[in-house]
């Protein structure tokens, strides 16, 4: 059974070591190398109560974090958040992203005032794409060729939820 907690800065080497593992992929990340604590000392700190980053624990291990950031720094989008969710990898194929998902759905309904989440999801992570379409979002439109990641173009999926 996992548990969620909202992440506390203590827990920022064990977020970032768990998006790290992300990056040699090249299909989860924008990043081409690992990045380091430091770097994301005030990325964490842009995470609130309106817009929060859990981390997930099996027990009392870290397995993951997901977050709802701000999805655009102007007040038309006050109530629209980005998600991210990252697994540790041998968390991965568990079922826990969709436990993560169920667990955003139910924050949004009772406490968050947020009424749109959208993904990202680069074309070639195709078990994420399929996460967030069996958790009810939908595929909206893509970004063809947006980022070069290791010299090659790469295309985002946009998947939305509408709560």
């Amino acid at each position: 059974m996992i548990n969620f907690q909202r992440a506390v800065p203590s827990e920022l080497p064990q977020i970032v070591k768990i998006y790290n593992s992300a990056v040699p992929s090249h299909d989860i990340t924008d990043d081409e190398m690992p990045i380091t604590v430091d770097s994301r000392q005030e990325w964490l700190n842009h995470f609130n109560d309106r817009f929060p980053i859990w981390v997930v624990k099996d027990e009392s291990k870290i397995i993951g974090w997901c977050a709802l950031g701000q999805f655009y720094p102007h007040r038309a989008y006050r109530f629209s958040a980005e998600i991210s969710i990252y697994l540790a990898p041998d968390a991965q194929g568990h079922g826990y992203g969709q436990q993560i998902l169920s667990f955003i759905d139910q924050q949004i309904k009772t406490t968050l005032d947020i009424k749109t989440v959208i993904a990202y999801v680069y074309e070639n992570n195709l078990p994420s794409q399929k996460l967030f379409q069996k958790s009810g979002y939908q595929q909206c439109g893509s970004l063809p060729q947006i980022s070069i990641i290791n010299g090659e173009l790469r295309t985002l999926k946009i998947f939305v939820k509408h709560f």
